[in-house]
């Protein structure tokens, strides 16, 4: 056993397997007996307590981003994720206007709503006398998000399947912690076509809404002074490559934050029934009703099942966390799941509640300067996807027939959410003879 594994054995029993499968009782251990660990197959550093997670993120000069070993660079060139200093903040700078919340509901929310009458429409008309069946992740979550993205940019929204088959490369290709040279070599080919796909629209070659982000981009306006010249600010325009690869970080990002998110809670509150009983009533009808438990709903789903597991940073000198060294280089893997879950913050973390205090407290779209420049726009989302689908399909349960639950090391979520709405069929076993 190496010096390393002797010192940190919990550690040394990590692997991604495990954390795919179950994190949190790991998580548990670690925080308890080695908050900062090695883990030899994960070749990273693990940190697990909440305050601990909280100060690296917010360091980023002694924890970056910005390292040529970052999978997300490898994949979609330099981005607002991958950069640090002046350099993210041009970056951010120029894409944070049309995800603002206000901007938002201006230009979004009917979108939204509109999209989820069709969604919902098509549920409608599938269900028998004694109700429907649906894959709420499938038919919900994952077609609100791609649609919702593709306005946000300008893309048109009969480009989603080009879209998604490229996201799950994408996701892959992130994934990929092994370097797998196939899997890489998979999303980088993605990447160039998304380039060749969206270069016309950046040109001008081909048209994009007015407001949308490419239309914003194209005609370098500043998102801080509306009607003003990024160059007249004071502002860097980007080069085509630079607009290239944070569209490629945006589009991901609008599909997995929301997608995920909104399917983690389907499953949060569909595996609470009580909570799914009172939320139902809450939005019967399929409208929301004012301070209820939807905003409780969707914050605590956050923080007990996040969609984004972990944020990896860089360290750029030799540095120390709680007495334990890291060396210049090295990876600092800070599990928001654990943060999320750590009792020095929440009380009884294991818990769903809806109605805790301090939910927003969760770390689902990290902190700091890369804070989730989506965020907003998975709230709305998730806000009006279950306002409609609780609302809307009585006697909503999951299917027993299709059980899943959440899985995944980094991107975490159920691969479906199967339910049942409408009258229960009666159980034959229990007819008399």
């Amino acid at each position: 056993m190496s010096g390393r594994s002797a010192r940190f054995p919990l550690g040394a029993k990590v692997t991604f397997e495990a954390l795919a499968d179950d994190p949190y009782p790991i998580f548990r251990e670690l925080r308890r007996a080695e908050p900062v660990t090695w883990a030899p197959e994960l070749g990273m550093w693990m940190l697990t307590r909440r305050d601990d997670i909280v100060a690296v993120l917010a360091d980023w000069e002694r924890f970056t981003t910005d390292s040529p070993e970052s999978t997300i660079r490898d994949i979609f060139g330099s981005h607002m994720l991958t950069t640090d200093g002046d350099e993210q903040i041009r970056y951010k700078r120029r894409f944070i206007g049309p995800f603002r919340r206000g901007r938002l509901e201006e230009n979004l929310l009917g979108t939204v709503r509109g999209v989820l009458d069709d969604l919902m429409g098509e549920l409608d008309g599938e269900a028998r006398g004694d109700g429907g069946r649906a894959d709420l992740r499938a038919r919900i979550a994952r077609p609100l998000s791609v649609r919702s993205i593709c306005r946000v940019l300008g893309l048109p929204d009969g480009d989603g399947p080009r879209l998604l088959a490229w996201y799950d490369h994408f996701a892959a290709a992130l994934e990929n912690f092994a370097g797998d040279p196939a899997v890489r070599a998979t999303g980088k080919k993605a990447a160039g076509e998304f380039r060749d796909y969206v270069t016309p629209f950046l040109r001008g070659d081909l048209e994009v809404p007015d407001g949308s982000m490419i239309a914003a981009l194209r005609s370098e306006e500043d998102p801080y002074r509306p009607g003003h010249h990024v160059a007249r600010s004071g502002g860097d325009p980007l080069s085509e490559t630079e607009m290239v690869a944070n569209l490629l970080l945006v589009l991901f990002g609008g599909i997995e934050t929301t997608e995920s998110m909104i399917g983690n809670a389907f499953w949060a509150v569909l595996s609470h029934p009580e909570v799914a009983e009172r939320l139902a009533a809450e939005t019967s009808g399929g409208t929301r009703a004012d301070g209820g438990l939807l905003s409780g709903v969707i914050e605590e789903s956050m923080r007990w099942e996040p969609a984004v597991q972990s944020c990896m940073r860089w360290a750029t000198r030799d540095v120390e966390i709680r007495g334990v060294p890291v060396a210049r280089g090295e990876i600092v893997h800070c599990m928001l799941g654990a943060a999320n879950r750590d009792p020095a913050h929440f009380a009884d973390p294991d818990r769903f509640d809806p109605e805790r205090p301090n939910a927003r407290d969760h770390l689902a779209f990290g902190a700091g300067r890369h804070f989730c420049l989506g965020a907003s726009l998975a709230r709305i989302e998730a806000e009006q996807a279950l306002t409609r689908v609780f609302g809307g399909l009585p006697g909503l349960r999951l299917d027993p027939d299709r059980p899943a639950r959440p899985f995944g090391h980094e991107f975490r979520t159920p691969p479906t959410v199967w339910v049942r709405w409408g009258r229960p069929r009666p159980d034959r076993r229990l007819l008399p003879a």
